[in-house]
């Protein structure tokens, strides 16, 4: 008989958490399902072969704590451990109310640097185990319109990557997956909300190529996967030298725009019956 294998997916109610899940359901693990949405996860939880579905609220911190004690203390051991929440509210600055940027910070980044905190007290005593984090291009290139979001995900970026280097040598991996517009509820928010027309610059990506990236990422233990080899090309040269994005960025938004556009007729079309 095979060794019983063991998950924890953290935001796994909608788009790429559901994805994640049922890739790990085909490969045989036992799964957790976490989210602030119960029904919606014990909904997939139910279509899975052997899923727990858990209510937590990321920005409860009392809440937050007592799932990081749980995970810390489980006995059984999870193999994989999957952090995936995130929210944002693409707004400039001066337009962001406070209560806005509280939420991004609580749940992109505190809420996860606890999380990760925790997989890892929980895998150190086993010497195995493999953390994997969906990050963003939006920690890889800062825009206007997501400063909030994108320091997020820049300090999440800075943590994982932290993390890859100091649990490398116990026999941990530590991996990041950097999508840029993907198709799911956030993006249409973000399309109908005013958010950056540079998520629609080019080709959008499914939850199966993040999904695909996932699979690559616990199949490789990299540090950082890019779903797409053009995102890792020119993000992190444009990363590299921020200064290029204020020359290109007119072009760039004039061309997103017109993605925006499209996106948003395709909206329309699967709303209609």
């Amino acid at each position: 008989m095979s060794e019983k294998k063991r998950a924890i997916v953290v935001g796994s109610s909608g788009g790429i958490g559901p994805e994640i899940a049922r890739r790990l359901d085909r490969q045989g693990y036992e799964l957790t399902l976490v989210d602030r949405d119960l029904l919606a996860i014990q909904t997939l939880a139910e279509q899975l072969s052997r899923a727990t579905a858990v209510a937590a609220d990321l920005c409860d911190r009392e809440a937050l704590a007592e799932l990081c004690a749980k995970i810390e203390g489980d006995a059984d051991g999870y193999d994989v451990a999957v952090m995936n929440a995130g929210v944002i509210f693409p707004k400039l600055v001066q337009d962001t109310d406070p209560g806005e940027l509280d939420l991004e910070l609580e749940v992109n980044l505190r809420s996860a640097i606890h999380l990760l905190r925790a997989f890892t007290r929980h895998m150190l005593p086993r010497k195995r185990g493999h953390i994997i984090t969906t990050v963003s291009m939006g920690g890889i290139i800062a825009l206007k319109g997501s400063a909030c979001y994108a320091a997020t995900k820049f300090g999440l970026r800075g943590f994982v990557v932290s993390l890859h280097n100091e649990l490398r040598a116990h026999g941990i991996n530590v991996s990041g997956i950097y999508p840029s517009g993907v198709d799911t509820p956030m993006l249409q928010y973000e399309a109908r909300n005013d958010g950056s027309a540079l998520n629609f610059a080019s080709a959008l990506q499914s939850v199966a190529d993040i999904g695909d990236a996932f699979e690559r990422a616990l199949a490789t233990g990299k540090v950082e996967i890019y779903p797409s080899w053009m995102d890792s090309l020119s993000g992190r040269l444009v990363g590299s030298f921020p200064w290029l994005i204020p020359r290109v960025l007119p072009l760039m938004e004039r061309i997103g725009e017109r993605g925006r556009q499209r996106y948003l007729a395709q909206l329309d079309q699967r709303s209609q019956p």
